[in-house]
């Protein structure tokens, strides 16, 4: 009976709350009471009925139909209302669920803190992982396009009025008719504009460089109006390609591949040809060239080896061995990997020198035999003769033909017989080039001195001391001569050079041959100057010999007021100081 009054009190407790107007207790659309028509307060709320006690929380509902709370449910929270039977009702304005709280919906998790993707199985990729594409990977980030081997390919560098790396020597178009294009670039900022209107071709081209052997693929980006085709230059022009005719405003893509056979050094240059251009004329830009990869890019080889590229493997070059199997029949492979004569083999009369019985070298056998290496051999020039030990037409002993030839005691070439003559002879044209005639002369600011003849310049009237030698510097020599009774001797121990020079004379149009001897010691450079300016200046030899030893220089004629100087120093008095003879010139 209790609980039947109970009953009827909460029942009356509800028939008051639905006459109430108050909307903080009206339930939510939906919402099932946990009795049948009763509802538990809110926390603070005042029950409608002073008379009538809220149940407590530990008060079983009499409803039949409704479990009471197992012993190990959680109370709801006073603010919380009463769940549905199997569902747990949110609040009115529910409030996001804490992380790790069930979503309403069943099977279905509540993003975490971290907003993972709540569609069933899908976790939000962590920061870095690929984006999910479907099936794809995402590009790896280090492909990157092959790196033309033209520099400055898309013409973004202009120094000043041409492009950087552009305009190579056989570039032939007016510089002029090469202009920067700032606008509707394909790549970048720039482009290069090439301007020829005529019919007949022009060439632009890229500055020589060094190109490694292999096969070579090119593309290029064109607009506008003309034609355009393309060449290379290594020693030589390469075939060109067939003219491509442009007549567009959008960006075109044009290729050229090209074969190096060899290596190139320092002369290679892509070239562009054009004509018949007009309007925009032709627009180029993107200029990529790329070597193909290939097998003996991977193999290193030794200086005398080669790469093929068909075996991956090296091999000899052409005269050069890993053992006797790379050379012909006649021939040894040495230490240095290359191919020699062999062994009592032969290539010429000369290689049969040491076998006197057989001096004749059989070409077809490569085998010494008996013979007479000269018979047969006719020399037409008169100065030479044939040498009986190589078969070959050689100067003659004493013979020349020029004064390059004459090594010996006489040092100048007379042309007119081609032999080997005296400095005194008149084939000589430096007057006294023996020193051999001395006189006392006059010298300005120095008085009377003891000189070789036609030399010391004193012809000039005044020399200028601060320039010419000290004539008590120059000392007629007459022990261990090169030529004839006398020398020069320069005692010169001081290191700044002074300078000894001829008397100035013409010298009629050829080419002339020159030397002189010098021993001793000291350093010595000779130069000349006439009417056709200073001849080169040469370095500075260091002569340090007992013997003579000869110095070759040629010129050129057809000048006048021709004076040849010397620059003497440092000679030291142990070593008979610096010493000069035999100073001539023959025309060739």
């Amino acid at each position: 009976m209790t609980l039947f009054r109970v009953y009827l009190a909460s029942l009356l407790v509800l028939v008051v709350a639905c006459g109430d107007s108050d909307p903080e207790v009206t339930p939510d659309a939906g919402q099932t009471l946990l009795d049948a028509g009763v509802k538990t307060p809110d926390a603070g709320e005042e029950t409608p009925d002073a008379a009538v006690e809220t149940p407590d929380a530990g008060v079983e509902t009499p409803d039949a139909g409704v479990e009471t709370p197992d012993a190990g449910d959680e109370t709801p929270d006073a603010a919380v209302e009463p769940p549905d039977a199997g569902n747990e009702t949110p609040d009115a304005g529910v409030e996001t669920p804490d992380a790790g709280e069930a979503t309403p919906d069943a099977g279905v998790e509540t993003p975490d803190a971290g907003n993972e993707t709540p569609d069933a199985g899908n976790e939000t990729p962590d920061a870095g992982a690929e984006t999910p594409d479907a099936g794809a990977e995402t590009p790896d980030a280090g492909e990157q396009p092959e790196v033309s081997v033209i520099e400055n390919w898309g013409f973004e560098e202009w120094p000043a009025a041409l492009p950087e790396k552009w305009f190579g020597s056989t570039s032939n178009i007016s510089t002029d008719g090469v202009q920067k294009v700032t606008t509707n670039a394909f790549e970048g900022v720039n482009a290069v504009r090439l301007a020829n209107a005529s019919t007949a071709h022009k060439r632009f081209s890229t500055l020589a460089k060094s190109m490694p052997a292999g096969r070579y693929s090119c593309t290029y980006q064109v607009r506008g109006t003309g034609d355009v085709r393309n060449a290379f230059f290594d020693d030589d022009y390469s075939t060109y390609s067939a003219y491509t005719t442009v007549d567009t405003a959008a960006w075109k893509k044009l290729a050229y591949n090209f074969n190096l056979a060899a290596d190139v050094f320092d002369t290679f240059e892509l070239i562009f040809s054009v004509r018949n251009t007009s309007g925009e004329h032709l627009l180029i830009d993107d200029v990529r060239c790329v070597r193909a990869a290939e097998p003996c890019d991977q193999v290193s080889c030794e200086a005398w080896e080669r790469c093929v590229n068909a075996t991956a493997a090296c091999e000899p070059l052409s005269g050069r061995c890993n053992d006797a199997a790379d050379c012909s029949e006649w021939q040894a492979c040495d230490e240095t990997n290359t191919c020699v004569v062999a062994e009592g083999r032969c290539t010429r009369h000369a290689d049969c020198a040491g076998t006197p019985e057989t001096p004749v070298c059989e070409s077809a056998t490569h085998l010494c035999v008996e013979g007479d290496p000269c018979a047969g051999v006719t020399c037409s020039n008169p100065a030479t003769t044939c040498n009986p030990t190589s078969g070959v037409c050689e100067l003659a002993e004493g013979a020349c033909f020029t004064t390059y030839d004459c090594l010996g005691a006489l040092p100048a070439c007379d042309p007119a017989t081609r032999r080997c003559v005296s400095a005194a002879h008149s084939s000589n044209i430096i007057r006294n080039g023996g020193f051999e005639a001395w006189d006392t002369y006059y010298i300005p600011y120095y008085g009377d001195y003891y000189i070789p003849d036609y030399w010391y310049g004193i012809d000039n009237g005044v020399s200028d001391p601060g320039t010419e030698i000290k004539p008590s510097r120059l000392v007629h020599y007459t022990n261990a001569v090169h030529g004839g009774s006398t020398a020069l001797q320069f005692v010169v121990p001081i290191q700044v050079a002074e300078r000894f020079s001829s008397e100035k004379f013409d010298v009629p149009s050829g080419n002339y041959s020159c030397s002189y001897r010098v021993r001793g010691h000291g350093n010595i450079r000779h130069r000349s100057y006439s009417s056709g300016g200073w001849s080169p200046q040469t370095d500075f030899l260091a002569v340090d010999s007992d013997e003579w030893q000869p110095v070759f220089f040629r010129f050129t004629g057809n000048v006048h007021d021709w004076r040849l100087f010397f620059y003497p120093s440092r000679s030291e008095a142990a070593r008979d100081h610096l010493l000069l003879d035999d100073v001539v010139c023959t025309k060739d």
